[in-house]
């Protein structure tokens, strides 16, 4: 269908190939060339409408944004607007050389109107992604503002507001690629499909240009749901976007109309009252200075949100970093996560599925304030509620270890430092600074004595625990390091990078041993088996490699997974292998040796399916009968293990499903006791007693 732009037109929908209205007469092809489509939107002032290039031999598609029939105030004359929007066009000229932004492909006037041609970002907007799967969660959130508001700080550097953040108005681009998928040792190869690949902010149809001051305009921009008072009465400044983006996902978190969250009676917003699953105390405080009515009171500049942000909000910049033919969006390795963040396309084809009905645990949370320091070697009491909240303190948790005696939780938090809490009742005894951004992962040595750390800073650092003083620094992952582990006998440390190495550290003098970078992909997990010489290492194709550290052989390569590999944990008595992936499957993997060629079988033995989001942590328990996994929804599993009867191809026993925290978990078992430690990205530490 070609579609007539005269906004006069009575009957402005023609057949596919006219090229005259049959209506009003008017030239179906604007400038000759430009045959539209359909309109995408209109607000006041500008029409969005979908259209090709017939110039061009493919016929690329664009996006055509019709600006006529404004208004001329004494103060604006047609020849100041003439002004204003070339000025506009040659700033989005420049801002269209940024990925996350639509390149302007031209900008003309022709009758009395004026045009801009912008390249066509093929994807979803987030209010059709809304429509389709519901809500977003906190993690999505995060990603959001992580992609989005560098973005806006640019155009902001470019002296220009965008004036119409919205869902709609936020694309969630796709590429098109050819994706590989593995099953066994065969290649299955599939044939190109769409992976979606970031966001992309459109719709520069009511941007104006800022500057010092208040820029007044008679015609107001925007739309009324998500427009700052101050824009509405035609006032725009640049935190009138930051309060539109806040509003945004607000109306993502709890799916209801901006106009619906605000509480006119009591002149506050009330969106909290809205929201399926709560959101984390740091998240709220952004979000709710974000849409701060009182402009004295909002955010002022994108870069004091990015300030509060620390480094961002990484679970995008390292959780969401997604398998290459999944998300490449967010670079490197990290946290979507959209469909890292916003869903998986791509079906498991497993060997052996098992799926079980679990009972949903419905132990009560306990918080308390903690009592006085109590002597640190008394023997710890058995009983106490079935979980308590140990911390609770406006600082996302990346990490969690336990030292070998049970008694302190070692934590890596978001503001970079480390803290050491007493496993009971929560006291910290100590807080370490440790790195320039947040501690992506800690390790305890085997003997108690060393902690390890891994920032988005791109250090591993070597701290003494009792001193709390840094030992060594060891400068090897420049883009930061998603995982550190000690060897079982604690000499040796490896970790791994965004810079796609495993790095073997010596503990004792800080020696560089081994660099493991001929095969990987984005290396996301690795974990030693306890015979001293396996080394596990997922990656983000899926696939998992099992290398015999101390020869730097690879013994065998364990294909499974169709999505990246986040998370491995290898059984007490190294028998088994568990991985947890992004295709939000947890898998057992038999890697006991073969007594002749002492090689890994490397057979997959069974998939535990149950969660409904991407799996981010694993953990055994001490005597190996239970594995915990948990997701980034918050969710946490527990799956009962039958070392006896592995070979029989039994599922696994489902303990059932701990519900506590409301986004992404890393776990870590109490080597002494019954309790399972979680810290989560909603700022808490849990202690979960299990019956036996």
């Amino acid at each position: 269908m070609s579609y007539c732009i005269n906004p006069n037109c009575q009957n402005p929908e023609n057949l596919d190939r006219a090229t005259v209205c049959t209506s009003c007469e008017s030239n179906l092809l604007l400038k000759g060339r430009y045959r539209v489509f359909h309109p995408l939107g209109q607000n006041l002032g500008c029409r969005t409408f979908l259209a090709v290039d017939e110039d061009q031999p493919a016929q690329p598609r664009c996006v055509i944004q019709q600006f006529c029939g404004r208004q001329q105030s004494v103060a604006d004359s047609g020849a100041q607007l003439n002004r204003r929007f070339r000025g506009g066009a040659s700033i989005l000229d420049e801002l269209g050389k940024h990925p996350q932004i639509p390149k302007l492909l031209a900008s003309f006037e022709v009758e009395g109107s004026e045009y801009l041609v912008q390249e066509y970002i093929p994807g979803r907007n987030l209010a059709d992604r809304l429509s389709e799967k519901g809500v977003l969660k906190e993690i999505h959130i995060w990603y959001l503002l992580s992609e989005l508001l560098p973005v806006l700080q640019l155009v902001h550097d470019n002296q220009l507001i965008h004036g119409d953040i919205k869902p709609s108005n936020i694309i969630h681009r796709k590429t098109s690629q050819t994706s590989l998928a593995t099953a066994g040792k065969e290649d299955v190869r599939t044939l190109p499909c769409e992976e979606e690949s970031g966001l992309v902010l459109v719709d520069f149809g009511g941007a104006v240009p800022a500057n010092s001051r208040p820029l007044k305009t008679e015609t107001v921009t925007g739309s009324a749901e998500y427009a700052a008072p101050e824009q509405i009465k035609g006032q725009a400044i640049f935190s009138s976007d930051i309060y539109s983006l806040g509003v945004t996902c607000i109306h993502l978190l709890t799916g209801m109309s901006p106009f619906d969250l605000f509480d006119i009676k009591s002149d506050s917003w009330a969106w909290r009252h809205y929201l399926k699953v709560p959101v984390s105390a740091r998240l709220g405080r952004i979000l709710d200075k974000m849409v701060e009515r009182e402009v004295s009171k909002r955010y002022r500049s994108t870069e004091a949100i990015l300030k509060d942000l620390k480094y961002g909000p990484t679970p995008i910049d390292a959780i969401a970093s997604k398998p290459r033919w999944t998300l490449a969006l967010w670079g490197g390795a990290a946290v979507a996560l959209i469909s890292v963040v916003l869903g998986s396309r791509l079906p498991s084809t497993v060997p052996s599925a098992f799926t079980s009905s679990e009972p949903v645990s419905t132990i009560p949370d306990i918080r308390f304030d903690p009592p006085p320091m109590q002597n640190f070697s008394r023997q710890e009491s058995q009983s106490g509620p079935a979980v308590r909240t140990l911390a609770d303190r406006e600082n996302p948790v990346w990490a969690v270890a336990v030292t070998p005696n049970g008694r302190v939780i070692v934590s890596g938090n978001n503001d970079g430092t480390i803290s050491l809490l007493h496993k009971r009742h929560g006291k910290v005894l100590k807080t370490i600074a440790a790195h320039l951004g947040p501690v992506w992962s800690v390790a305890v040595s085997p003997d108690g004595r060393t902690i390890a750390s891994g920032g988005a800073d791109g250090t591993t650092k070597l701290w003494n625990f009792y001193s709390g003083k840094l030992i060594r620094t060891l400068d090897g992952d420049k883009d930061g390091v998603f995982s550190v582990v000690f060897s079982p006998d604690g000499r040796a440390l490896a970790s791994v990078g965004k810079d796609k190495t495993l790095k073997l550290w010596e503990v004792e003098g800080g020696a560089e041993l081994e660099t493991l970078k001929r095969v990987f992909d984005e290396v996301q997990s690795v974990a030693f088996s306890p015979d001293r010489e396996t080394l596990a290492i997922g990656s983000s194709d899926g696939k998992i490699e099992m290398w015999n550290w101390q020869t730097g052989e690879l013994k065998e390569t364990l294909w499974g997974h169709s999505e990246a590999v986040w998370s491995l944990a290898i059984s007490p008595d190294g028998q088994t292998l568990a991985s947890g992936s992004w295709d939000k499957t947890v898998k057992l993997w038999d890697i006991s040796p073969n007594h002749q060629s002492r090689q890994p079988n490397g057979s997959l033995l069974r998939t535990l399916i149950g969660h409904s989001d991407k799996v981010k942590s694993l953990a055994f328990s001490p005597d190996g009968d239970k594995l915990a996994s948990a997701d980034l929804s918050g969710t946490i599993k527990l799956w009962r293990m039958s070392p006896g009867e592995r070979w029989q191809m039994n599922p696994a026993d489902t303990v059932g499903t701990l519900k506590g925290h409301s986004t992404w978990v890393e776990l870590a078992f109490n080597p002494q006791d019954k309790t399972l430690i979680s810290g989560s990205f909603d700022d808490t530490i849990k202690v979960w007693r299990l019956s036996p």
